[in-house]
């Protein structure tokens, strides 16, 4: 599956699992520090997958989309190596994570 990865609003010419390490490493605590990946079709119905960095914890996100209708869902953690697990199980393993302990926060849209 092809995927585009974008860091701090600027797409990469490529993706690979150590762009994709260095690209969470590189997240600063700052409003324009992000990074976004998206499938070329939906992965489990999810169209990215992004993260950021906001009073040392990363806040990662992804949305789910069904139709017209979608839900979001956020994570917050310290672990930067988390968040890097995340992101390569969904390039590498077309995998979203398990949504369990995440907060659905779709009531923000």
């Amino acid at each position: 599956m092809n995927f585009k990865l974008m860091v701090d609003g600027e797409v990469l010419p490529e993706v690979s699992v150590q762009v994709l390490k260095n690209a969470v490493t590189s997240i600063y605590d700052d409003v324009g520090s992000f990074i976004v990946l998206e499938p070329q079709t939906p992965l489990e119905s999810s169209i990215y997958l992004q993260a950021a960095l906001n009073d040392n914890s990363y806040m990662i996100e992804t949305r789910l989309v069904f139709g017209e209708e979608f839900s979001h869902y956020r994570y917050t953690t310290s672990d930067v190596n988390e968040v890097t697990n995340f992101f390569v199980a969904y390039y590498r393993d077309n995998k979203i994570p398990d949504l369990k302990r995440w907060d659905n926060v779709t009531d923000e849209f």
